[in-house]
């Protein structure tokens, strides 16, 4: 803080280029598994969605990472380290882990609507069961994201880690292992995850009979 309240940032012009990117990705898989009329086909269009744009953000995050640990500016900054790096542990954390929100939510959902009604004029169902998924898709996925982290962490000069023997060092430095951090993962995750299928549920509503092409 006392050298300049920017550094708070530091990072974020990769991420805000990237997200409406991943953002479409995502979505683009749960539309097309919420075609197939099962939980099986959601949980599979949201896998789909998270492996694909898992090709996207990894370089992105190794980026933003190293913009955040280095003080490299740019990605020239740090063009020696391997496009690569990292990308198994992004591909865990996407993978599976997406195909969980997008079923937590759609179960959620489908509780809190035989219960409130699912013309909830308010949409206090679709902000509930936003939150209902990032809990349980970050639960399942967080360790996956820490190892992801601590790997592109490494400066370009260090030993390459894999993702056992990054788990193990992060197992022996603190009691909460591979869910230090896991609190601010959530405070942010959340309302992201509200906002979201909110947003999502708007626009298909408003769409009327359109909505089927998402």
């Amino acid at each position: 803080w006392t050298s300049s309240p920017s550094k708070f940032w530091r990072g974020t012009v990769p991420m805000i280029g990237a997200l409406p990117l991943q953002s479409g990705m995502l979505m683009a898989g749960y539309g097309l598994g919420k075609s197939s009329d099962s939980l099986w086909g959601v949980f599979i269009g949201g896998c789909t969605g998270g492996v694909i744009q898992s090709l996207l953000m990894s370089p992105v995050e190794l980026v933003k990472v190293q913009q955040q640990v280095h003080l490299a500016r740019g990605p020239i900054a740090v063009k020696r380290a391997p496009w690569s790096k990292g990308l198994g542990a992004t591909l865990l954390r996407d993978g599976i882990p997406h195909g969980i929100w997008f079923v937590s939510y759609e179960l959620c959902k489908d509780t809190l609507s035989e219960n409130m009604g699912e013309n909830h004029q308010d949409y206090t169902i679709s902000l509930l069961s936003g939150a209902f998924a990032a809990t349980a898709a970050w639960g399942f996925g967080y360790p996956a994201d820490l190892i992801k982290t601590r790997i592109q962490a490494k400066a370009t000069n260090q030993q390459r880690m894999g993702i056992i023997s990054t788990a193990i060092e992060l197992l022996q430095e603190s009691p909460r292992g591979l869910y230090q951090g896991f609190s601010l993962k959530l405070a942010r995750s959340i309302p992201a995850s509200m906002i979201g299928f909110t947003s999502y549920e708007y626009v298909r509503k408003k769409l009327g009979q359109r909505a089927d092409i998402f």
